[in-house]
């Protein structure tokens, strides 16, 4: 743990996890026992971006968009908090220490800055059950062939299932995002089962307040990116492009309380950069090239299952 001042509240951090983008930390009062952190620091998690960034407003970026399309209660809400000087050091040597960090991101830093982010802290408390999902491409890529036998995220799960990259916890999830949004409640409730055993998440699941979060994200797939990364040209929109990929790739928190009652926000919402355009043209040509859409029967697939 390290002290550290957020907002001219001095408090303990705790490494929590990391991914490819951010690293979390549990935000908690500067004395062990110490009663109650200051009610902005409650319920929060502190986020910091790997990459630097200039302009501190930039740690929100695509905040306003996504606050447009769906309701307060189902976003974890951001917002912007002032760091101590010297905070670079002090985090730094926290996640140097820090036990159970992934090994291929064990070269990872924080390159510094004056700002962080506070999140809303979906963490499950005593009685509580959190379920994390990636609903991933809702919808067909516009690459695919037009008789596809797997859907984007299917077929890219079969390639690293072949030992041809890193599997993934989406890939644990053994399931297929057609599934969710799927007009047979048959099949929407395999999705559900595949992704959670806890009966409240699985019925918030299949039920309308998660089914308009899945509906509206599919939507958003479609407009942003209708006609595929791989049939771009010098008009294409490349920020459309950035929103679409950003959208398949956040993050369902769904956390089921000791009440019975769920909340259901999305995450992981950090607007993907056009740095990437490359691997993501380089991973869909891997996968039409490679007769990844197409294969063996998968029972997994919705697509597959249907043929």
């Amino acid at each position: 743990m390290a002290l550290v001042r957020l907002g001219g509240a001095k408090c303990r951090l705790e490494y929590l996890s990391e991914g490819g983008a951010n690293f979390i930390f549990r935000i908690l009062p500067e004395e062990r026992n110490a009663g109650d952190l200051p009610p902005r620091l409650t319920r929060k998690l502190l986020r910091l971006r790997k990459q630097s960034i200039a302009n501190p407003e930039d740690l929100l970026s695509g905040e306003q968009e996504w606050q447009a399309i769906f309701p307060a209660k189902n976003l974890v809400q951001h917002e912007l908090v002032d760091l101590q000087p010297g905070a670079k050091t002090i985090v730094n040597d926290l996640i140097r220490k820090a036990k159970g960090r992934p090994a291929h991101r064990m070269g990872d830093v924080w390159p510094g800055g004056t700002h962080g982010v506070l999140v809303t802290d979906m963490s499950p408390g005593q009685s509580e059950q959190l379920i994390e999902l990636k609903p991933k491409w809702l919808a067909q890529s516009p690459d695919a062939p037009p008789q596809a036998r797997r859907c984007r995220t299917c077929a890219l799960r079969a390639q690293r299932a072949a030992g041809e990259g890193i599997a993934t916890a989406t890939d644990a999830q053994g399931s297929c995002p057609l599934d969710l949004v799927s007009d047979s409640v048959q099949s929407k409730r395999l999705a559900a089962a595949r992704l959670t055993d806890v009966p409240r998440a699985q019925e918030f699941l299949v039920g309308e307040e998660a089914q308009f979060l899945f509906r509206t994200l599919k939507e958003y797939q479609q407009r942003w990116d209708s006609v595929g990364i791989l049939s771009l040209d010098t008009n294409s929109d490349l920020r459309s492009l950035s929103k679409a990929m950003t959208v398949r790739d956040c993050t369902l928190f769904v956390l089921v309380k000791s009440d019975g009652e769920v909340e259901g926000r999305l995450g992981d919402l950090d607007m993907k950069g056009l740095d990437k355009l490359a691997k993501w043209r380089a991973t869909e040509q891997g996968l039409v090239d490679g007769g990844w859409y197409m294969g063996v029967v998968d029972h997994i697939c919705s697509l597959s299952r249907a043929k």
